[in-house]
């Protein structure tokens, strides 16, 4: 395996990545939080946190940013960051879109 499978949402202003067992992981990948708040409000989706490292999926360095924290997590983004492919809308702008074709 070499992502991660979450759902980030946002509703009244505020970002929540939640992996698929449903831990909250803003704290670990906040440039991930950042880039989902440009998203429009009452929006959910669904997809893998991955990492590119040499044109390939790092799993490994995944893992490690899970660890970190803080100022440990800031300074492992810049060198790792992790990216958001989102795969299925759940939720667009309220509007419900899982029965969607």
């Amino acid at each position: 395996m070499a992502a991660h499978p979450g759902c980030v949402s946002v509703d009244a202003g505020q970002v929540v990545l939640r992996s698929r067992r449903g831990t909250e992981l803003g704290r670990a990948f906040q440039e991930v939080v950042a880039d989902a708040a440009q998203l429009p409000d009452a929006t959910a989706l669904d997809g893998e946190l991955v990492v590119w490292e040499e044109g390939r999926l790092a799993f490994e360095r995944l893992q490690d940013r899970l660890a970190r924290r803080g100022a440990r997590a800031a300074r492992a983004a810049t060198e790792w960051p992790v990216h958001c492919v989102a795969f299925d809308p759940l939720r667009l702008s309220g509007a419900d879109t899982t029965l969607l074709p």
